[in-house]
């Protein structure tokens, strides 16, 4: 009588510990802003005019392309547009998933002005690597640089 009652316990307490370790765990949590290490300016050093930027900030980033000035062979901004109201999830080892709405430069709209888009990206020391589109951007500009020009501001 008493070898029932222990297997079924025995069961019971199998199925109980087989239950818990079921639960999926749970997904990397949304945190407001960006991550401390990202907040800076990052260029995207390519070939010939094809040069870019990106500035984040706590909780707006803002891109665009360099201009070449002719006149004194620099590279200046252009006016940037990108992301406000920024989240990012960790996702390990560097990796973050950022997600934000999508803001125009002012006088102009740009494509999926007023939507949320979400990129991942990858950030190391003196790297951030996009998974997608302009790969990877370093900390500093390897060409000559200059303020953007009063008229274009």
């Amino acid at each position: 009588m008493k070898k029932p009652i222990f297997l079924l316990s025995l069961a019971a307490i199998t199925l109980g510990l087989g239950a818990t370790s079921l639960t999926s765990a749970q997904a990397a949590t949304w945190h407001q802003g960006t991550p401390k290490a990202l907040r800076r300016t990052w260029i995207y050093n390519g070939r010939g005019d094809n040069k870019a930027y990106i500035t984040y900030s706590k909780s707006i980033s803002t891109g665009n392309l360099f201009a070449l000035d002719e006149a004194s062979h620099r590279y200046y901004r252009l006016p940037g547009y990108g992301l406000k109201k920024l989240k990012y999830q960790s996702l390990g080892h560097h990796v973050y998933r950022l997600s934000g709405i999508q803001y125009s430069p002012k006088d102009s709209q740009v494509q999926f002005d007023g939507q949320r888009l979400s990129y991942k990206l990858k950030l190391t020391k003196n790297h951030l690597h996009f998974y997608k589109g302009y790969r990877n951007y370093d900390r500093h500009a390897k060409f000559a640089t200059m303020k953007t020009p009063k008229g274009l501001e």
